[in-house]
């Protein structure tokens, strides 16, 4: 069976970068390469910019396409077969004593608000490369496997985040919260950055950021078309929120 040591995967690498603790490493697949059964010797987050492939593992099988986000264990057998050439991923590796260090476990919920949009950053920050990047991509990365929220986690925090989720292009005001969950308005004011770690309208923005990155590399539609689908003013109050949230403009990302 197949082991990739650190910052090797099974295409070639286009950039890597490294801190301590951490590894990102930019991966191109051109061709087709190994489908066969491997593991990695690193956890990492994996994030597919362009192709995808179909994805299995012992408990199944899905299909990957640009913007899905996938964790791998270390050791955790998988696969990957069908690619669709070229592929690129974003691949974020931790070491486990790094994640000793800060008392951190390799989890993260892969459908909170902000991921993809942190990944980015953390690409990002590689690729600018200078004194600061290096302090930042770990800031970043402590920020994706942060520890939950202490003592139990309220029914109503759950499903307020389905909500915005499944009605993202909505606009909700404080009230109409409060309204459907039936939930005092300052409860969720006053808790709602204990149970998502951001102020409810940061987390709204990220939700539609999320939605727009998905648009911009899935299809070909205008800049204005994807800010009115997601529920923004307009193109200027798109590019200025998704430059925040991602650190690139809303064209750069397309074409990157």
């Amino acid at each position: 069976m197949l082991r990739l040591e650190k910052a090797s995967f099974l295409g070639d690498s286009a950039h890597s970068f490294y801190t301590e603790g951490i590894a990102v490493t930019e991966t191109v697949y051109r061709e087709k390469v190994f489908e066969g059964w491997h593991c990695h010797a690193q956890h990492h987050i994996t994030f597919i910019l362009d192709g995808g492939n179909l994805e299995q593992r012992r408990r199944g099988e899905q299909e990957v396409c640009p913007g899905s986000v996938l964790l791998y264990h270390s050791g955790e057998l998988h696969r990957n077969r069908h690619t669709r050439h070229p592929s690129r991923n974003i691949n974020v590796e931790i070491d486990d004593a790094w994640l000793s260090e800060y008392q951190l476990s390799f989890t993260v919920r892969t459908a909170d608000a902000g991921l993809r949009p942190a990944l980015v950053r953390i690409w990002q920050e590689t690729r600018i490369k200078d004194d600061c990047s290096a302090a930042a991509v770990q800031a970043l990365v402590l920020q994706l496997l942060q520890a939950p929220a202490t003592g139990s986690r309220p029914p109503w925090a759950d499903q307020l985040r389905e909500l915005l989720h499944d009605c993202w292009n909505e606009t909700f005001s404080l009230e109409d919260l409060s309204d459907i969950l039936h939930i005092h308005p300052v409860t969720i004011s006053r808790y709602f950055p204990r149970y998502f770690s951001c102020t409810l309208g940061e987390y709204m923005r990220k939700v539609k950021i999320e939605h727009a990155m998905t648009l911009l590399r899935g299809t070909d539609r205008p800049l204005t078309a994807i800010a009115y689908e997601c529920g923004f003013s307009d193109q200027s109050h798109f590019t200025r929120t998704f430059k925040s949230g991602t650190g690139m403009l809303p064209g750069q990302y397309r074409k990157c």
